[in-house]
């Protein structure tokens, strides 16, 4: 999350790259083992991607050149869906939103612990 070390994820995509590789938004880097890194790696393709085909997050006033509102914030998983239930099969955790660096940071819980 620190825009210092690397910029161009915004606080949308970081959390649900987040949410799908398992990771807890406040764990430092040096802690994340290099599967865990990899994992992260495909799944900030994967967002990226997925967001770029449906026109990009429109959550807020993103419009394309042509004034169109971009489709990624109807498929968000945990970006401002605070107090829902996680949409992994099988997991019980609760969406939870914390400060990191004076951002907001969107988590499940219970998969994304820190233990």
């Amino acid at each position: 999350m620190d825009q210092e070390v690397i910029a161009g994820i915004g606080n949308i995509y970081s959390d649900e790259v987040l949410y799908l590789a398992g990771v807890h938004p406040i764990t430092k880097v040096k802690d994340i083992s290099q599967a865990k890194l990899k994992i992260l790696y495909i799944n900030i393709i994967k967002v990226l991607k997925q967001s770029i085909k449906i026109g990009g997050d429109s959550m807020s006033d993103y419009r394309n050149p042509f004034g169109e509102k971009g489709g990624y914030q109807k498929i968000h998983k945990v970006y401002r869906k605070t107090g829902e239930k996680c949409s992994v099969n099988g997991c019980r955790g609760i969406i939870k939103r914390i400060k990191v660096g004076g951002r907001s940071a969107h988590f499940c819980d219970c998969h994304q612990s820190l233990s």
